[in-house]
C-alpha cells in the first residue's frame, strides 16, 4: 500500500479526508499520496451560456483552472505538514471527467488504493455525486476506500467482512494482502447474512475451507438472518463497532449485488465507519 490516490473537490469531505489520510499513513507503509482534481469543461459549457446567460471565454476558463490549481497546491501543503517527513505529496489537475481522470492517474502513477471522502448530505441532495462515487468504486482496478465525512482515523483492529458462504472462494482476495507491507491485518469478522439459514454454523466443510482461505489472518465467523442485507451488515457493525467494513470483489460481494439505488442507500446510511472495496 505504497501510494494513495485521493480525488478532491475542496468541500468539507476533502478537508476531512486530508486529515484521515495523514493519520492513516502513519499506521501503514504509505510512501506517496496523490491529490487529484478534475477540471473538466464540456464542449457545451464552452459554447453555450449558462442559466444566467453568461458564456465563459477561454481566458476565464483558464483563469478558473489556475485558481483551482493554486487551491490544490495549498491543500497539498496542508497535507504535507500533517504527514511524516518520509511521505511525498503530489498534486494533479486533470482536464478529464472525474471517472476517466481517476483511471488515467491509476494507470500513470500505479497507485495502490483510491481513498474518497463522502458527505451524507451530498448523497441525499446531489445524485451526480453518488453516481460518481459508485462508478469509481465499481470500475476502479484498485481497491477503493470510502471515508464518511466527520470520521476520524482509528487504528484498525477489527474489520467486518460481509460474505456469502455459498461462494467462500471470494475470500481468496485476502491472499493478495498477506504481506504486512500491503495490509493492516486487523482481526476479520466474517459475517454471513443468510436469511434462509442455508449454512449451519457447525458445517465442517465450511470450517476447513475457511481455515485454508484465511491462513495467516485472525478471524471469527458470525451469522445474521436479517432479510435486508444492508440492514444486517450495518446493524452488526453498530453492535460490534469494527473500524472498517470490507467489501469483497466480484458478483458475490454485498456491494456488487446491490442495485444502484441500494448502493446509494447503503453508503448514505453508513455514516460512521469507512468501507474498503477490494479488487
Amino acid at each position: 500500500m505504497k501510494t494513495l490516490l485521493i480525488p478532491v473537490n475542496f468541500s468539507g469531505s476533502s478537508e476531512n479526508i486530508i486529515q484521515y489520510a495523514a493519520d492513516f499513513s502513519c499506521d501503514t507503509h504509505v510512501e506517496r499520496i496523490i491529490l487529484l482534481k478534475s477540471f473538466y469543461v464540456s464542449v457545451y459549457t464552452q459554447l453555450l451560456p449558462d442559466a444566467d446567460f453568461v458564456q465563459l471565454s477561454a481566458e476565464e476558463i483558464d483563469a478558473e483552472k489556475r485558481a483551482e490549481l493554486e487551491k490544490l497546491k495549498v491543500l497539498g501543503q496542508q497535507l504535507l505538514k500533517k504527514c511524516l517527513p518520509t511521505i511525498k505529496i503530489k498534486t494533479v489537475i486533470s482536464d478529464l471527467p472525474l471517472l476517466r481522470a481517476v483511471h488515467q492517474v491509476l494507470a500513470d502513477e500505479q497507485a495502490d488504493v483510491v481513498m474518497m471522502g463522502t458527505d451524507k448530505a451530498l448523497y441525499e441532495n446531489d445524485p451526480y455525486i453518488s453516481e460518481q462515487i459508485i462508478a469509481i468504486a465499481k470500475t476502479s482496478p484498485r481497491p477503493v476506500m470510502i471515508i464518511p465525512n466527520h470520521i476520524r482515523y482509528k487504528k484498525m483492529e477489527e474489520a467486518v467482512v460481509p460474505c456469502d458462504f455459498a461462494a467462500i472462494s471470494r475470500l481468496n482476495a485476502f491472499k493478495t494482502y498477506r504481506d504486512p507491507a500491503k495490509w493492516l491485518h486487523p482481526k476479520l469478522l466474517l459475517l454471513n447474512v443468510d436469511a434462509k439459514h442455508q449454512h449451519p454454523e457447525d458445517d465442517p466443510k465450511l470450517t476447513i475451507g475457511l481455515k485454508d482461505l484465511m491462513e495467516g489472518y485472525e478471524y471469527q465467523v458470525f451469522y445474521s438472518e436479517d432479510k435486508d442485507t444492508v440492514h444486517g451488515i450495518l446493524d452488526f457493525s453498530r453492535k460490534h463497532n469494527p473500524q472498517l467494513i470490507i467489501a469483497l470483489p466480484g458478483k458475490y460481494s454485498f456491494f456488487y449485488n446491490l442495485t444502484h439505488r441500494s448502493i446509494t442507500k447503503a453508503l448514505t446510511l453508513n455514516s460512521d465507519r469507512p468501507v474498503l472495496i477490494l479488487k
